[in-house]
């Protein structure tokens, strides 16, 4: 079985950084801390960091991921129901 997660792309309209992550609690609480503003700019699902990775880059349109020396991080089934759990009770607010 192929498992996802929910990506999102975050850009600070101050700074114009963007940041991107899995949705999880952690980092909402994060982007909150360190960009107040940002403003969600893209989501999409991927299989393992490292389609994430790419993913990420092709929205920007800066071409090929390139990951590091380290294996590639398939989503698990646990890591799906900890995003639905958080899901569940989300506030972007």
């Amino acid at each position: 079985m192929i498992y996802t997660l929910l990506f999102e792309i975050w850009e600070d309209p101050d700074s114009h950084s963007f940041e991107w992550s899995a949705v999880s609690e952690h980092g909402d609480e994060l982007r909150k801390k360190v960009s107040p503003n940002s403003v969600l700019r893209h989501t999409f699902r991927a299989k393992s960091d490292i389609e994430a990775g790419q993913i990420n880059n092709e929205w920007h349109g800066w071409g090929g991921y390139e990951p590091g020396p380290w294996p590639e991080l398939f989503v698990t089934s646990q890591d799906v129901a900890v995003q639905e759990r958080y899901l569940a009770v989300r506030s972007l607010g």
